[in-house]
């Protein structure tokens, strides 16, 4: 009975597992500001943030990287977001999965 119990529950789980598919982003994106303070200030405060493995603006040209940890989904509004109040000095903004999207080169030209 024990043995029937450990099956069904190894069962239930792996099937669980199934149905959530979990993906690492990555989001990309111009940071309008040549604060040195604002910038260090937003990557600390981004990095503190739930579901955010990795967070990197150059302080030379405002090129914004961010890595999550696996998530269900993760949206453009979600990344923007994670500016708060500096979300509008923000441009060209692109999300894309680990491993499966492209990586844009920057400076962005494809940007509106």
């Amino acid at each position: 009975m024990r043995n029937l119990i450990i099956i069904l529950f190894v069962s239930f789980a792996s099937l669980n597992s199934f149905g959530q598919d979990l993906n690492k982003y990555f989001a990309q994106g111009k940071l309008n500001s040549s604060d040195q303070t604002l910038i260090k200030t937003l990557e600390e405060e981004i990095k503190n943030k739930a579901g955010i493995w990795m967070v990197r603006i150059d302080p030379t040209n405002g090129n914004v990287l961010v890595f999550t940890t696996e998530l269900p989904n993760w949206t453009e509004e979600e990344f923007i977001g994670l500016f708060g109040s500096y979300s509008n000095l923000l441009s060209c903004p692109f999300v894309g999965v680990v491993r499966q999207d492209n990586f844009r080169t920057f400076p962005f030209e494809d940007c509106e």
